[in-house]
């Protein structure tokens, strides 16, 4: 016959071998995935031509408050310059730049520019800047100081684009009427301001 303390040996094993499966058990291994996720871009640049109403050898158009326009019978006013400009140097046109020169009260004009879609992804524009003044909606009308005298020196009509969603590669014509005001249009000055736009993008 065993003695008594022998036996109780297995016992003693099996209930520290329990215990030891037990702490096995617990182990853990984490497992990590690493990836490269690639997103696409949102982009858009003013696009020639860009198309003015008072050209070269073009006889003088004129307008009122209420844009009432006509053609006069002199070539006094202009030449308008554009100026496309890179603001962010991503290689884009993301500014107008508009140069009237020559121009005198009640003198009219009317811009049309393109604006494309060239990056990768549908969008929506949402907002134009026009010297600073920003407008999200409709066909806003615009008048500014150009030479910060407390007087508007001009008068704007933005008449197209906001809320126009443009797919990759789309485009689109804008046009602006510009009004030379009669309270502060002092002889000899060159008057300029700025359009900028502002997309996001769309999904249905």
């Amino acid at each position: 016959m065993l003695n008594k303390k022998f036996a109780a040996i297995p016992i003693l094993l099996i209930f520290a071998l329990a215990i030891t499966g037990f702490a096995y058990a617990h182990w853990a291994k984490k497992l990590t995935i690493t990836g490269n996720v690639n997103t696409t871009e949102l982009d858009w640049e003013f696009r020639t031509p860009i198309s003015c109403l008072d050209g070269p050898g073009v006889k003088d158009y004129a307008g009122d408050c209420e844009w009432d326009i006509w053609q006069g019978d002199k070539d006094i006013g202009g030449p308008t310059t554009l100026e496309l400009v890179d603001t962010d140097g991503d290689g884009d046109k993301d500014q107008l730049n508009v140069i009237l020169q020559n121009v005198y009260p009640w003198y009219f004009e009317a811009i049309t520019f393109h604006v494309r879609n060239n990056g990768e992804m549908p969008l929506e524009f949402k907002k134009v800047i026009i010297n600073g003044q920003e407008f999200t909606s409709g066909t806003p009308t615009v008048f500014l100081d150009l030479n910060n005298d407390g007087l508007d020196d001009i008068k704007i009509k933005y008449l197209n684009n906001l809320g126009k969603q443009l797919h990759p590669n789309d485009w689109i014509e804008v046009s602006i009427f510009i009004l030379i005001l009669q309270n502060d249009a002092i002889e000899g000055q060159i008057l300029t301001f700025t359009i900028k736009l502002v997309a996001e993008n769309w999904s249905p």
